[in-house]
């Protein structure tokens, strides 16, 4: 059941890295219903920023009733929220959208949890899930990793960089083809992953003639979250073929790989 509060305490808020930002909130109520590949509406104070800013859940604490988000600057609303601290309360809506299949990976020998930039942190949430099965974590970073120890309790981490500063020099798809070097090629896999659209697509591309299931949680702008705009298509293949589109958020953020088109 989605939830709104327009009171909700914010604990704790840390810079990861420049221009990107960790913030607790205190929600017990939405922590309880939450599941991984969801996320929540923030909505600004100053009420000339209409439209909220949708961020994942990173994480949703039930001992501590915290809810863990991870965003990043990148306008004047994620600006504003980048300047509340300790103390400041906040108005939330959540948790919205539809999470990853977590039946999914029942009969799976391994899973693989693919996080590109942005995309990482509600793999975390899905990686606390599914900790009980044989995990295989590949984190993506343009350089230096400003998460990624996070995941070294649930499973195996292997990370990739454009630079070659964490992980191996490449994407996530040379660090997944590196591992599978060693690993048996037939065995049956799925794959949840988040990320930016290349990564995305080179995903895709890549599952081509694998035993392999694949869940993308999609990246869209989204208006107002639930339904009501229509903002934030994803065009989708049918079995039959024919091409439909659905609102990322309510019908998402996540989706069968394969059918995810690609503009």
């Amino acid at each position: 059941m989605t939830m709104w509060n327009d009171g909700v305490a914010i604990k704790e808020q840390v810079e990861l890295a420049p221009g990107i930002y960790r913030m607790e909130l205190f929600a017990p109520e939405l922590v309880a219903q939450a599941k991984p590949g969801q996320f929540v509406n923030l909505y600004c104070r100053d009420k000339s920023r209409l439209l909220p800013r949708p961020i994942s859940i990173c994480d949703a604490i039930v001992e501590t009733g915290r809810l863990v988000l991870i965003y990043a600057v990148v306008g004047k609303g994620t600006e504003e929220l980048s300047a509340m601290g300790e103390g400041d309360t906040i108005r939330v809506m959540g948790p919205l959208g539809n999470g990853f299949p977590l039946e999914a990976a029942t009969e799976a020998k391994e899973i693989f949890l693919v996080g590109g930039g942005l995309g990482m942190p509600p793999m975390l949430f899905l990686a606390k899930a599914l900790s009980d099965k044989p995990l295989k974590i590949f984190l993506g970073f343009r350089s230096q990793p400003w998460m990624g120890q996070e995941f070294e309790p649930w499973g195996e981490v292997m990370g990739s960089s454009d630079d070659g500063t964490y992980g191996c020099k490449g994407t996530v798809i040379d660090a997944m083809n590196l591992y599978l070097q060693h690993a048996d090629l037939a065995a049956r896999r799925v794959l949840y992953a988040c990320g930016p659209i290349p990564m995305m697509r080179a995903i895709q591309q890549w599952q081509q003639g694998q035993n392999l299931e694949t869940w993308f949680s999609l990246e869209e702008r989204m208006g107002c979250g639930f339904g009501a705009c229509a903002g934030c298509p994803a065009k989708l293949r049918m079995p039959d073929g024919s091409v439909i589109q659905k609102g990322v958020c309510k019908l998402g953020p996540v989706f069968p790989g394969e059918d995810v088109i690609f503009s």
